[in-house]
């Protein structure tokens, strides 16, 4: 009779068992401070003109509505 704990030939999943993890180690590239301010502001700057785009887009669909429905301001 085999035995019941061998691994080798057991179907049954262990959750809590000791696992082999392959450990990576990758070399971080250095993180160039100048890159992070300008990558923020661009950022800023893209936030602001879509912030724009978007006020100018429901105002127009607003003007449209009010149209459409021949409401009076």
């Amino acid at each position: 009779m085999q035995n019941q704990t061998d691994n080798s030939t057991s179907n049954v999943v262990s959750l809590f068992g000791n696992r082999k993890v392959a450990v990576q180690t990758e070399d971080k590239p250095s993180v160039n401070v100048e890159t992070t301010k300008e990558g923020f502001f661009d950022a800023i700057k893209k936030n602001s003109d879509n912030e724009e785009r978007l006020r100018k887009e429901r105002l127009k669909a607003n003007q449209s509505v009010l149209k459409s429905y021949r409401i009076k301001n």
